[in-house]
């Protein structure tokens, strides 16, 4: 993943370098110009015959090296297609119909990464991804609240990797409350340290 050199200087790392997650949230390829030429990368584009990578090359490029570059001001970057302004209309006449995870895996993960590469539909990028979670929240938890003798593949069809996470930790607390309600829960019990404790008091006292 992308890492500042000053970050790097001064002994700071990212809470999630070394989330897998995170990792493969970055890889998502991101379609580059450069606008400087390359002397002796020419054997990252395939098709270029040539030593080095000339001015105006274009490439895909993951979204952790192409962010990187990008703010070195080597290569000007697109967005991809599911963070594009059209889009982005969709998501704001009715997020709940599209399929996140079919677009983008890590969708959210994905775009809060995007917004930090010089671009100027960023801000836009950013609040899009506002509004399309807080759209898609509640029909997500409606959803995991009453997925009982349900399909649940066919219901999380559509939520990228994060929305499936809520939906299950919410479906299984769900779950958990109805089981104590109905008295099926485990018995509560004092912990093995209050036991001992206790013991030991009342050696003392006899």
């Amino acid at each position: 993943m992308s890492i500042s050199s000053q970050s790097l200087l001064d002994g700071v790392i990212p809470e999630d370098y070394f989330s897998f997650e995170s990792i493969l949230a970055e890889q998502q390829k991101i379609a580059c110009v450069f606008k400087k030429s390359m002397f002796g990368l020419g054997f990252l584009d395939p098709s270029n015959q040539n030593e080095n990578l000339v001015s105006g090359s274009k490439m895909e490029l993951p979204l952790w090296m192409a962010s990187y570059l990008a703010n070195k001001e080597f290569v000007a970057c697109e967005l991809p297609k599911p963070y594009q302004e059209t889009s982005r209309n969709i998501l704001l006449a009715d997020s709940s119909v599209v399929d996140l995870f079919k677009q983008v895996m890590y969708f959210y993960e994905t775009g809060t990464k995007l917004i930090k590469v010089p671009h100027p539909e960023c801000p836009h990028v950013s609040v899009s991804l506002v509004k399309t979670f807080v759209g898609r929240f509640k029909k997500i938890m409606d959803s995991s609240q009453n997925c009982r003798n349900q399909d649940l593949g066919n219901m999380c069809q559509k939520l990228d990797v994060e929305e499936k996470r809520l939906f299950e930790i919410n479906r299984v607390s769900v779950e958990l409350l109805e089981k104590w309600e109905r008295r099926e829960s485990n018995i509560i019990t004092p912990s093995n340290l209050v036991i001992q404790s206790r013991k030991r008091k009342r050696d003392q006292v006899f």
